[in-house]
């Protein structure tokens, strides 16, 4: 089971793999430009070339990248719709130059406009960037949602739907959040809820279009809504949530990547190695005692 994290790629997208091998991941998820903007940020040859020969010499597999937050496939505005579909393109290729498996892409919010224009939307941009994905030789893959305000994707269904109208027509699959379907309502607490989960994806999915696993616990309660990251174990799926999905015979042999809070931070490799105990060994830490820092440690002595 491949097994790594998202993780920052400031002082050149080289660094990430330096990081992931670093914290003993076998994969790995970057930001391909700063998500935040609107700015196309060039990456030098050089930088793509250094990637590209770490990444082989450390048997990273796969990598996938995130599309920057700004892109709203599902916009109601015309203008945002068109910049969108922009930014996406230039990610797309700039992937494909670097060699990405995956681009993990949100779907975005149609506003008031609904799920019907939504699918619209989206099945448009789908349309205008297929040519540039085929070119780029990566797979996109779309992400649910946690269903906060009108974003699309949180209904697995929908998610199922859309995939249906896309198929044969460009290389699409699914990731799957965790923490995002929680906050949707599928729950995911106990062996029996996660062999629930399965089967629901399975039945509007297809177990093979799902392709990349975000490993996320949740701040959020069950359909609360709420999209907000939660380090392993300490949430409300919790331990034992986790390792029923970790451990699933139809999901354990998926990369899984883990976006949880302080991304890049000293908490990512004491999470992996929570990922770790929780896929085979005996004894796991508690969250209370492995999340301390070593302050709270002498002050709890």
């Amino acid at each position: 089971m491949p097994v790594g994290f998202h993780t920052s790629i400031q002082g050149g997208i080289s660094r990430a793999i330096d990081r992931a091998v670093g914290f003993g991941c076998d994969t790995v998820q970057i930001f391909l430009k700063n998500p935040r903007t609107w700015q196309k940020t060039p990456i030098s040859r050089k930088e793509i070339e250094s990637f590209k020969k770490k990444r082989k010499d450390a048997g990273i597999e796969p990598v996938s990248a995130h599309a920057s937050y700004l892109v709203n496939l599902s916009s109601p505005s015309d203008d945002m719709f068109r910049r969108s579909v922009d930014l996406f393109m230039y990610e797309i290729d700039l992937a494909g130059c670097i060699g990405v498996d995956y681009l993990v892409v949100h779907l975005g919010s149609p506003g008031t406009k609904g799920k019907d224009f939504a699918f619209g939307r989206i099945l448009e941009a789908l349309k205008g960037v297929r040519r540039c994905a085929e070119e780029a030789g990566i797979e996109i893959l779309l992400e649910n949602t946690a269903g906060e305000g009108f974003t699309f994707g949180s209904d697995l269904s929908d998610m199922g739907r859309l995939l249906e109208a896309i198929d044969g027509t460009m290389k699409v699959g699914f990731c799957f959040d965790t923490c995002h379907g929680f906050g949707a309502g599928y729950p995911m607490r106990t062996a029996g809820e996660v062999e629930g989960l399965v089967r629901t994806i399975k039945r509007y999915i297809g177990l093979k279009r799902l392709k990349l696993i975000h490993l996320n616990d949740s701040k959020g309660d069950l359909s609360s809504h709420i999209d907000r990251h939660e380090h392993i174990g300490c949430g409300k799926i919790g331990y034992r949530g986790m390792r029923a999905i970790l451990n699933h015979p139809l999901l354990r042999d998926l990369p899984f990547i883990l976006e949880t809070p302080g991304m890049g931070g000293g908490y990512d490799i004491r999470n992996i190695r929570v990922v770790r105990r929780l896929m085979g060994e005996k004894r796991d830490s508690s969250c209370s005692s492995f999340f301390q820092s070593p302050a709270s440690k002498r002050e709890t002595a």
